[in-house]
């Protein structure tokens, strides 16, 4: 015992290093309960190399064990149930000889789960009695997918994830009918997700939704003015109070409904920008440069008024420090030589993102925004909404001039999942290379079935890895960006999906379409 692995990090590598299921499977257990671990983000933080050969050691653990363990609970636990479901799943363990035949007032938590997870029922299985038990059912199927997820089990994922959706929208109906859809809390506690929710709220409007009316949980707020911009253009939303009634919660994985099809949320964005945005897409007004705010923002960091605005966002690991979305973060340093190629065509370059963020270096025409004592919830969206254009990386806070339809040119892009809209913007894919033959991936069905992977050791451990561009990657992006922008002044027409265009660099570190 007093040689035994002891903490958190300690365990992890024992894991890792650990041969045989059972044994794996038992250490693993032990890591779940210690204090401080049984946070879901805790669990997704986890490498993810150890996290999936958890997950597969799990896939022949007695069913005995397993029921036990899911009994340990309550049914609403966000690690145990999880874990055990994706087990389940992984084993393919979903069938009559684990099901149970009682009502499901009778079932126990593991067939509770297992009739969950049964996606084969889901479009005829009974309804829950309660709408928390509806929303704890819609959470543990959600946080099943996302653990799959992390660990490198995508299709298992996806596959679950879809259900979750329509499981989700068919308890909606049960519990709503058509007269009011509810959003948990989650959709306004980031300003990424309020984004999304202020296109579906447009859509609802313009009746792409089958829904009359909005109802938000109230709680954390992450932009109280966006916020405010959204409610001043929507027809009413109502704050109910939490658990009050069923909510939809929001997720990577989370699948609208349009025209009878489900797509994902960005995509949803696109649909809607197209059919109830302006001639840019835009669902909110743009911003007049005379608003007192920006007024005093541009004295103050002295730029002219009638300046040519950039700004620029790259998503740094000091505001949300976990490894479940390290390969998401970017090194500003590599944007730099693109700057100064913006100051000498003329642009002010304004950064913005969080305090946590390394300063920039003193630059003629760059205003380190993000540092600045001006920093204020208004102009964190006032300042996108009235630039030239963006800069910007796979955060939510580069989704914002999206709303004012802003063109934007995204880089270093990842995970390879909810792309972003906008005929006129480009999105250029974190280059990921084969290690094996030391060669980019450049094909849109190579990079798919690795592009969601977002652990590095999970990644290195299945032949791959993933880089920031270079900086004179960086430099051809915007380069090229900039011209077509300032040679193109008519909006491209609205003809299929509203997509981005899309592009990797290849092993010269040439821009190309994603083929």
């Amino acid at each position: 015992m007093v040689s035994d692995p002891d903490g958190r990090t300690a365990i992890t590598n024992h894991i890792r290093a650990v041969d045989g299921d059972a044994e794996v499977f038992r250490w693993f257990r032990r890591l779940l309960v210690l204090p401080g671990t049984m946070v879901f983000d805790d669990v997704l933080a986890l490498d993810g190399d150890v996290l999936r050969k958890a997950l597969n050691a799990g896939r022949t653990a007695d069913l005995r064990v397993l029921r036990r363990w899911a009994a340990s609970v309550k049914f609403r636990h966000r690690v145990i149930l999880p874990v055990v479901g994706a087990c389940l799943l992984l084993g393919d363990r979903i069938g009559s000889d684990v099901s149970s035949e009682d009502p499901p007032a009778a079932r126990d938590n593991f067939d509770r789960l297992v009739a969950a997870l049964a996606s084969d029922t889901l479009s005829t299985a009974a309804m829950p009695a309660t709408a928390t038990a509806g929303f704890d059912l819609l959470i543990t199927m959600r946080h099943v997918a996302s653990m799959l997820m992390s660990a490198g089990h995508i299709d298992r994922a996806l596959q679950i994830g879809r259900a979750a959706s329509a499981f989700q929208h068919r308890c909606r109906r049960h519990f709503h009918g058509t007269a009011v859809r509810v959003f948990a809390n989650s959709w306004i506690a980031t300003i990424g997700h309020m984004v999304v929710l202020a296109f579906l709220l447009k859509g609802q409007q313009a009746g792409l939704f089958d829904h009359d009316r909005v109802s938000i949980w109230k709680g954390s707020i992450a932009n109280r003015y966006l916020l405010w911009l959204i409610h001043r253009e929507s027809k009413g939303i109502e704050f109910v109070d939490r658990w009050s009634t069923f909510a939809e919660s929001h997720g990577s994985q989370n699948l609208e409904e349009v025209d009878d099809e489900l797509v994902d949320c960005l995509t949803a964005c696109g649909i809607v920008a197209d059919r109830a945005g302006d001639g840019r897409g835009a669902i909110l007004p743009r911003p007049s440069r005379r608003l007192p705010a920006l007024v005093r923002f541009l004295e103050a960091a002295g730029i002219p008024a009638s300046a040519r605005l950039v700004t620029l966002h790259c998503r740094d690991s000091g505001f949300r420090g976990d490894a479940h979305h390290d390969l998401r973060n970017a090194d500003v340093a590599t944007c730099l030589p693109a700057i100064a190629m913006l100051v000498q065509r003329g642009y002010r370059v304004v950064r913005i993102g969080d305090p946590s963020m390394p300063p920039l270096p003193a630059m003629d025409g760059v205003f380190d925004y993000a540092l600045s004592e001006l920093k204020s919830e208004e102009l964190d969206v006032l300042l996108p909404a009235v630039a030239t254009f963006h800069i910007g990386t796979s955060s939510g806070l580069s989704l914002v001039p999206l709303v004012f339809g802003t063109p934007c040119l995204f880089l270093n892009w990842y995970p390879f999942e909810l792309l972003p809209w906008g005929r006129r913007n480009w999105t250029v894919l974190k280059p990921i290379r084969s290690l094996a033959g030391d060669r980019r991936i450049v094909d849109r069905a190579g990079y798919a079935a690795v592009g969601l992977i977002r652990d590095r050791r999970l990644l290195n451990s299945l032949g791959y890895d993933v880089a920031d561009l270079d900086a004179r990657e960086i430099g051809r992006a915007v380069e090229g960006f900039v011209s077509v922008l300032e040679d193109t002044a008519d909006e491209p027409a609205k003809t299929g999906r509203n997509l981005s265009r899309l592009l990797v660099a290849d092993d010269a570190g040439v821009l190309r379409e994603l083929s």
